[in-house]
């Protein structure tokens, strides 16, 4: 129960991934599954632990609760070690910078490894581990590498992009090379100094709408990156 606080996750390199799905695609990744938690009914929950080499440890439907986040628990829980990988030194990234909301942390994490990206923490974000953002994410984790940074620096010869409600280049236009895809919070939006530090770009909005969710905007953009680099074969399908 610890794992359900950052700082108990911190301090132990480990996280909860729950029900049936998402402990089936950690395996199938290769992660490394510590302990599998299951209700004595659940086959597959066992087998799958005994798959992965993990300890298997039958508890209560009572049991399961205190250790699940969500209000209707599904069995298996699993705790899994925390890669702590850096970015690689190519390819592009999708970077939450001051993202707050574990939804949106998640579906950024979904959306990067959607376009084959790595994915980015930056300061002021949730907490990529948490088990929030891994519903949100919904096996994304498992398909791309989810890294930490506490600076611009850590992204290295990346082109910057910033994304800004008003006054971007067009997000069509975007810039050769990897490209560090910066998004910021909804209310807040990126700070000054990281603006700029990149090329400031705007997705028109001809409704009128003055901004969008910050995971939209996001996905938005990964997708205009993956369609440049694709030579527009995915606007062709």
């Amino acid at each position: 129960m610890k794992l359900h606080r950052r700082r108990g996750r911190r301090a132990a390199g480990l996280a909860l991934v729950e029900g049936p799905h998402g402990v089936a695609e950690a395996v199938d990744a290769a992660f490394s599954v510590v302990r599998v938690f299951h209700v004595p009914e659940d086959r597959a929950g066992r087998e799958v632990a005994v798959r992965s080499g993990a300890e298997a440890v039958a508890v209560t439907p009572a049991v399961l609760a205190r250790l699940s986040t969500t209000e209707t628990p599904q069995s298996p829980v699993a705790m899994v070690a925390v890669p702590r990988v850096p970015l690689p030194d190519t390819g592009d990234v999708l970077v939450a910078w001051g993202v707050g909301d574990p939804g949106n942390v998640g579906t950024l994490i979904r959306t990067a490894a959607a376009f084959a990206m790595s994915f980015a923490s930056g300061p002021g974000s949730a907490d990529p581990w948490s088990p929030k953002v891994l519903r949100a994410a919904a096996g994304g984790h498992f398909h791309t590498i989810v890294a930490e940074i506490a600076s611009l620096e850590e992204l290295g010869d990346r082109r910057l992009v910033a994304t800004v409600p008003v006054g971007g280049a067009a997000v069509s236009g975007l810039p050769d090379g990897p490209l560090g895809i910066l998004v910021g919070d909804e209310a807040a939006g990126l700070p000054d100094e990281v603006i700029a530090a990149g090329v400031r770009v705007t997705i028109p909005m001809p409704g009128g709408t003055e901004s969008l969710n910050a995971a939209v905007a996001g996905a938005i953009v990964a997708y205009e990156a993956s369609r440049r680099c694709a030579g527009g074969v995915i606007a062709d399908r």
